[in-house]
């Protein structure tokens, strides 16, 4: 099923932007993220949850 194999490719990416933010929210990180970033990435996240959501959604129905 492609849709099983493309959740757990997404799974596997969500592990390693968890892991990236991470590193980057360290203190003394070589690249810690500014406000802006941080700004963005929210945004972006909150984009992507309400898609899942919404396909969550159209499978639940």
């Amino acid at each position: 099923m492609a849709a099983v194999s493309e959740l757990a490719r997404l799974r596997r990416e969500i592990d390693g932007l968890v892991r990236a933010v991470e590193l980057d929210m360290r203190p003394g990180s070589r690249s810690p993220m500014t406000p802006e970033a941080k700004r963005r990435l929210k945004s972006e996240i909150e984009t992507c949850m309400q898609t899942l959501d919404e396909l969550r959604n159209r499978l639940g129905g």
